[in-house]
């Protein structure tokens, strides 16, 4: 590691211990982590008691039945326990004993349950039920006939017919689990850069408040001071993304929910990158801003001018569960807002590779852009104390401070 290199990795180790020793961050992963189960487990808490239904088949007969059943309840997406009871009575009390949701009778003639059974509503019970019937009433109709147990499991056995359309499928249709996917990207990267953009906006801000700014200075540039404290609350924030997908597929397993479901790894990896990415881009602007004021509490006022892009590609976003809008395609070039929209483009399937990678290359094109005024912007201000500095005079040329008192501390 070079001379020039040694202060950035110094800095981000020092900005490293000092987030994860604060309470502030322990509390905030804590929240975040908890609510993040919590959501998981109440979304998949009401159906869960329900999600497996046991069948009695009663008769003689009952073994060769329970195949036709099972695959009737795959192709109905429902979950069964299948087993065969030697009578009617023998079924009948599986049910009234709650070891059995439903009893098939011997002959085929009649379905028991515990309670009455709206068969009009959506419940699972509902839907079994009117699964078994048709089934059932075949079997019948097919013994009235006079056909014999082969004839019957040959005619039952015929492949249905395969569904066809006249036209191509509606481009314009998105899947459920794409918009999911898209919404719950689409507020991550929105919650991260906003969070750990404020972290970084407050720590510059106090090391300036504090004056603490002023040692460190008499040792390492402003351009890597800055870029140290950058990285090193980068690194934070991924390990607290890190610790929420962890903690998400933990609740999702515990709970049955397969979460990995319409997310491939490929959307995974595009969402890193353009977190990487948007991190970059805000996080410079946002130290840049901490730099021209002299309070915490003026922090935010010089700072909203920069969160607005991202506030409005943010709920822009949540229209492309109509479809991909013009609005949402013009933002995805944008550098300010294309963090949000065209991951959200991505993930419901309308950008292509190529297009992701183009948004990409404006974006870093931004970053540098923004890397290199931010740096300018935060040596010629950071010192700078009383009056809240404009970015004007901050990028007009040299603050008013003197830069012999920090040669003359770094000299001693």
């Amino acid at each position: 590691m070079s001379e020039r290199e040694r202060p950035v990795r110094l800095v981000a180790e020092r900005e490293i211990r000092e987030a994860t020793r604060a309470t502030a961050f322990r509390v905030t992963l804590i929240i975040s982590a908890v609510a993040l189960a919590a959501i998981i487990v109440l979304a998949n808490l009401g159906g869960r008691g329900s999600e497996t239904q046991d069948v009695v088949v009663a008769g003689p007969g009952a073994a060769s039945r329970v195949r036709g059943i099972e695959q009737l309840g795959a192709a109905a997406g429902l979950e069964m326990r299948v087993s065969t009871v030697p009578d009617d009575a023998t079924a009948r009390a599986a049910v009234d004993d709650e070891q059995a949701d439903v009893a098939v009778s011997a002959d085929g003639t009649e379905l028991t349950t515990r309670q009455p059974v709206d068969l009009e509503g959506d419940s699972r019970l509902a839907t079994l039920l009117n699964v078994l019937r048709p089934s059932l009433a075949l079997d019948n109709g097919l013994r009235a006939a006079g056909l014999t147990p082969d004839q019957a499991a040959t005619v039952r056995d015929t492949s249905p017919p395969e569904v066809t359309s006249v036209r191509p499928a509606d481009e314009d249709e998105i899947d459920s689990s794409k918009i999911a996917t898209a919404a719950i990207t689409n507020i991550l990267l929105f919650l991260m850069l906003q969070t750990y953009g404020q972290w970084v906006l407050q720590g510059v801000t106090r090391e300036k408040a504090s004056r603490v700014v002023e040692v460190l200075l008499a040792m390492i540039t402003p351009r890597q001071l800055l870029v140290g404290k950058i990285a090193g609350i980068g690194i934070v924030a991924l390990f607290h993304a890190a610790v929420l997908i962890v903690v998400a597929l933990v609740t999702s397993r515990v709970m049955g929910v397969d979460l990995t479901s319409g997310v491939s790894p490929g959307d995974l990896v595009v969402a890193a990158v353009w977190f990487v990415l948007g991190y970059s881009l805000y996080c410079s602007a946002y130290a840049a801003a901490g730099s021209l004021v002299s309070r915490v509490e003026d922090g935010q006022s010089v700072a909203f001018p920069i969160m607005l892009p991202l506030l409005f590609a943010y709920l822009a976003s949540f229209s492309a569960a109509a479809g991909a809008s013009t609005l949402l395609w013009v933002l995805a070039f944008l550098p300010p807002t294309a963090v949000v929209a065209m991951p959200t483009l991505y993930a419901i399937g309308a950008a292509e590779p190529w297009m992701v990678v183009v948004s990409m290359a404006l974006t870093v094109g931004a970053i540098v852009v923004v890397a290199i005024v931010a740096s300018k912007v935060y040596e010629r201000s950071v010192l700078h104390s009383g009056r809240r500095m404009s970015w004007k005079d901050a990028l007009r040329g040299r603050s008013e401070i003197d830069p012999g008192p920090r040669r003359a501390v770094a000299a001693d």
